[in-house]
């Protein structure tokens, strides 16, 4: 469970990090030839996707941390096709996991507020969420990416379903990682790093 202290911006990515993360997830891109992607990346760099948080209070929530978490959720999830868990082509394990979370991007902005932490409540800066385009996680992922290239059925739903099952029935995450087992390697590999390596 996050202790209030976890709300506080915690330390940058140093910025030869931040530049070396940025140009991996370029070449990556770029390197699977979707029509479409240059446009893609270029739009990338308009956007604060280098540079802004993956989380306002949990996982990665310090500069440079969207990227970074897209390149762990990236390595986790070519781990486990690589250890034969689910067989994906090697673009859909690019471009599912490093455009995941483009719903994050513009989305984050710092704030000074009062944060009880260490027994004392004192003035820190904070991570807000202000969503110009609140239409929700996977869907704006989806329709951020699909601006630029198609996306197969596979990776739209990988995308879309990354969160896990929302309860209710009919539920879309489990009828569709019934027919796309890469919708429960995406969210496993978001897990892993969210939860593990990152912590």
């Amino acid at each position: 469970m996050a202790s209030p202290s976890d709300s506080i911006v915690r330390r940058d990515i140093p910025d030869r990090d931040i530049e070396k993360n940025a140009a991996e997830i370029d070449k990556l891109l770029r390197a699977t030839g979707r029509p479409g992607i240059d446009g893609l990346v270029d739009w990338l760099k308009t956007t604060d996707f280098y540079t802004a948080p993956a989380s306002s209070k949990f996982h990665l929530n310090c500069v440079g941390g969207l990227a970074a978490h897209s390149l762990n959720v990236y390595h986790a999830l070519h781990d486990l096709v690589d250890r034969g868990l689910v067989k994906l082509d090697d673009d859909t394990v690019v471009l599912t996991s490093l455009l995941h979370d483009l719903c994050k991007v513009n989305f984050y902005r710092k704030e000074r507020r009062a944060v009880f932490a260490d027994g004392e409540t004192r003035e820190r800066e904070v991570w807000v969420i202000d969503d110009p385009f609140p239409v929700g996680h996977g869907e704006k992922s989806c329709y951020y990416a699909q601006r630029y290239i198609q996306l197969t059925e596979e990776e739209y739903a990988m995308i879309r379903l990354h969160m896990g099952p929302g309860g209710g029935y009919p539920d879309p995450y489990t009828a569709s990682a019934m027919i796309h087992p890469g919708v429960s390697a995406l969210h496993i590999a978001d897990m892993i790093a969210a939860g593990l390596v990152e912590r």
